[in-house]
């Protein structure tokens, strides 16, 4: 039985359709508005939608966009008074997938579901030949790319990698297929790992390479400073691609959106990452210019390094940097973007995703919500559905003061991945806690698991420490006790490694409607 919602503020006058169509063995739900629908959705799915496009309050576009945020491929057919051109072309822009004019006639909506449906049959049965294509050719690349191992081939890894991404999202309900497909992610990371472990040193002490880490704000944010009285500088702590893309239809009615790559620095943890960011320089670089700020642990001087990166490249005006590390926070940060309506550049970090990444492996409840990669992607779109950091984007957009309504750079300082392979380190007690990266002055690990710095300079990292970085999904546990540390830790997400899901990063450039 195929189910149909049908949103329209008279649903009550037709019920005689309603009783035809499940006559025909459709199962359909009416309701009178958008959020009702909205509500049903967050709950259940169906096969097909109908909207009317002319309701009270929010109508029939405004019901699509909501709609499409919960349930983004579901197929809606919307019902108009008349065939205007410029109604079609927002509707099939909005993702619409058929029209239908008034009067409708039960006939009618029989023949234009049944299309839907056997259409949407099809494609279904085209998807195991559509994605064969693909992992071939995606195999092809990898291995061309191998091959060549030319560090100015970081551009075909990006591409690759959201290739890769959006196909994950396509099959998370196809279980064979998704199968195969992380076997494809499994050997793409094994391939780029050797990338990496053969280039990044150029990239670190040559001019040529990709924007990494250090270049942020000189390539994305002074720009926008440059040209915009005001820019909004918004770091996602720990957003993983498939994330930025779960989260990015919320953000497209809002905003023009221009999609930039760059790669994090490594190790892809957040005093590494992140404080390379706010300084534009290297670790090692952070340690010889403001030793009183550099820590191998910890990131609390990054607005001192922002600060001065902003007077080393000139930038006049009030600058104003504030973290968000909890819902009262994130609640009160409308009040602190009004107080700053006079800065230049206001910087925002948001702890909240690396908060969830990390309280999954000791949370029951949140293994259960997120106990994959989708589970992960689906959490990341509930919490930004109903955060404060969505309300302040639209905020920002919606205002009509120019001291507040203003560009912003979204980006993060490093993604995750999740791990399922150990491999043991070695080292004493001196061995720092890190699951994907660890240092210590005796440190000695697997070559074939993890990357061996015993001359750390070489990555522009501080000297007088050994570094183990984990490859692939790999994560460290300790000779004593192993299979006590492969339990606790395995499935869970880590970062600080070398990986296209924790290296490869969006950084993106909201221009308000």
């Amino acid at each position: 039985m195929y189910k149909i919602l049908w949103i329209d503020d008279e649903i009550e006058q037709l019920e005689s359709i309603i009783l035809l169509l499940e006559q025909r063995d459709y199962k359909v739900t009416g309701v009178s508005n958008c959020d009702d629908a909205c509500a049903i959705l967050k709950e259940d799915s169906f096969d097909v939608i109908l909207v009317d496009q002319m309701m009270p309050g929010k109508d029939g576009l405004t019901t699509v966009r909501e709609v499409k945020k919960i349930r983004e491929n579901v197929p809606i057919v919307m019902i108009t008074k008349s065939e205007d051109e410029s109604i079609v072309d927002k509707a099939y822009s909005q993702g619409v997938t058929d029209f239908l004019v008034k009067p409708i006639k039960y006939q009618q909506i029989v023949s234009t579901c049944k299309r839907i449906l056997e259409r949407e049959k099809m494609i279904k049965g085209l998807l195991p030949e559509n994605y064969t294509k693909f992992y071939n050719e995606a195999t092809d690349k990898t291995d061309s790319l191998i091959m060549r191992q030319d560090a100015a081939s970081f551009e075909e890894w990006v591409k690759l990698y959201i290739d890769i991404t959006k196909w994950a999202m396509v099959l998370k309900d196809e279980k064979d297929l998704l199968s195969l497909h992380n076997s494809l992610v499994t050997e793409t990371e094994r391939s780029f790992g050797s990338f990496i472990e053969r280039n990044y040193e150029t990239w670190v002490s040559e001019e040529e390479g990709p924007v990494l880490s250090v270049d942020v704000v000189s390539r994305f944010l002074i720009p926008e400073a440059i040209k915009n009285e005001k820019v909004y500088f918004l770091i996602l702590d720990c957003l993983r691609l498939d994330q930025w893309f779960s989260i990015k239809p919320f953000l497209e009615d809002y905003y023009e959106i221009k999609e930039q790559y760059y790669y994090s620095i490594l190790p892809t943890a957040t005093p590494y990452s992140r404080n390379a960011i706010y300084s534009g320089l290297f670790p090692s670089e952070i340690k010889e210019k403001y030793p009183e700020w550099w820590s191998l642990e910890a990131n609390k001087y990054e607005k001192e390094l922002f600060y001065s990166q902003m007077e080393n490249m000139k930038i006049k005006g009030n600058i104003v940097h504030c973290r968000v590390r909890n819902i009262k926070e994130e609640q009160g940060l409308k009040k602190r973007i009004i107080e700053s309506k006079d800065a230049k550049i206001v910087s925002i970090v948001v702890n909240f995703l690396d908060y969830l990444v990390h309280a999954k492996q000791e949370s029951a409840i949140l293994e259960e919500l997120a106990p994959d990669v989708a589970g992960l992607r689906a959490l990341t779109k509930l919490w930004f559905a109903q955060s404060g950091i969505y309300e302040v984007l639209k905020f920002i957009s919606h205002s009509r003061q120019t001291s507040l309504k203003a560009p912003v750079i979204l980006t993060t300082d490093h993604g995750a991945l999740l791990t399922t392979k150990p491999t043991i380190i070695q080292g004493g007690k001196a061995l720092s806690s890190n699951l994907r990266y660890k240092y210590g002055p005796a440190l000695r690990c697997d070559k074939r698991c993890a990357l061996f710095l015993d001359e750390p300079s070489k990555f522009k990292l501080p000297e007088a420490t050994r570094y183990g970085i984990a490859k692939e999904d790999y994560y460290f546990i300790y000779p004593t006790h192993p299979q006590e540390y492969e339990k606790r830790y395995k499935y869970t997400f880590q970062h600080g490694g070398i990986s296209m899901q924790e290296m490869i990063l969006p950084c993106i450039t909201l221009i308000p409607k």
